[in-house]
């Protein structure tokens, strides 16, 4: 394998999975808002990009094992980690929405939820018994929040299956209900820790990525999997004693993603005109976290159209018939960045062979 590729492949970033989870979510978008055709298009890229970036990690983790851990106990890289689990949801929730494939659906279930308890004790035990711990000013960002993306990214998946499970259903659900508290839970921890940082300490403009678009990204996720579980209240008595409670609490988090969205378009304008950092639709720009920007978009129009279902609300269905045109031109344009870096490591690759 040529040397330019090994180099990228030791050095992938773990969070590039989150190409999966935002085409998937996009894809999930699409269909919700009658855009079929772009839909089933967006998934068979889709299953290309998730089996592409199995195989690179799988490499990656029997060839380069060390740089792997070295990634997975950094405070900065580790957290893309999660990104891997996210994906496995999403993809198993388009699988459902899209073909109604409840059997795939339950064995990436099965796999996230090993990887969940692997990656996520894993990752806290390594950061918890680390002796060169990393000042808060340098340790957390935006990234952090994936975290939660995957706990929630969870919790949806298994209320979508919960009902294939017959007697075990009602189990089930209250599994997917614990995940949900737990990620809400977590998002109050983390959020305050990174609105302590973004406020009281310097935040140049190339630290502040596209990562804290995963500030409303995980708050948009909470809101899906507060109202899939409210969508099955009435089937589920423990789950309609606490309704109130759930109706309240998932417009609160999308409440919460809803604000955050203007003051991330002031700051992406900051970061891009002002401060002149290069946009990601060129090769000198495009960068994989900012995969991270276009799942927070496609997700906030899914859970807004969840929202408008369980909590029967009609004058807000207009959000996401415009946000999935946003969702889809931000994928779009990070897909011709995404072409053009291909294109230029293509050309720094046969400069290389010349030269050789």
């Amino acid at each position: 394998m040529n040397s330019l590729v090994q180099q990228k492949i030791q050095n992938l970033l773990p969070g590039y999975f989150a190409m999966v989870m935002a085409t998937g979510i996009l894809s999930i978008a699409a269909f919700l808002d009658g855009l079929i055709a772009v839909a089933h298009v967006l998934f068979y890229l889709n299953s290309c990009f998730f089996v592409v970036l199995t195989f690179l990690f799988s490499y990656r983790l029997i060839r380069y094992r060390a740089e792997m851990w070295n990634d997975f106990t950094s405070y900065q890289r580790g957290p893309g980690f999660f990104t891997i689990i996210a994906a496995l949801c999403i993809f198993g929730n388009q699988l459902i929405v899209l073909y109604q494939a409840f059997t795939l659906a339950k064995i990436l279930l099965i796999i996230a939820l090993l990887a969940w308890l692997l990656i996520g004790y894993g990752f806290f035990f390594n950061i918890t018994v680390k002796e060169d711990k990393l000042p808060l000013k340098e340790g957390i960002n935006g990234t952090w929040l994936v975290f939660i993306v995957a706990i929630q990214a969870l919790s949806v998946l298994i209320s979508f299956i919960a009902h294939q499970l017959g007697d075990r259903a009602s189990f089930i659900l209250f599994v997917a209900l614990c995940f949900f508290l737990l990620g809400c839970l977590f998002y109050l921890y983390f959020m305050s820790l990174i609105i302590y940082r973004i406020s009281f300490f310097t935040l140049n403009a190339d630290e502040f990525g596209a990562p804290y678009w995963i500030n409303m990204g995980a708050t948009a996720i909470s809101t899906l999997a507060g109202s899939m579980l409210i969508l099955h209240a009435k089937a589920y008595p423990f789950i309609d004693q606490l309704l109130p409670f759930l109706n309240g609490f998932t417009l609160f988090y999308w409440a919460a993603g809803t604000w955050w969205i203007p003051l991330l378009i002031l700051l992406g304008f900051w970061r891009h005109v002002i401060k002149k950092v290069p946009v990601p639709t060129t090769a000198r720009g495009y960068d994989p976290s900012y995969w991270a920007m276009v799942f927070p978009l496609g997700m906030y129009t899914v859970c807004t159209f969840r929202l408008c279902e369980a909590l029967n609300i009609t004058f807000i269905r207009f959000i996401p018939k415009i946000f999935i045109y946003v969702a889809l031109f931000a994928w779009v344009a990070l897909v011709v960045g995404f072409l053009r870096y291909l294109f230029s490591l293509f050309r720094k690759k046969n400069r290389i062979a010349v030269n050789d």
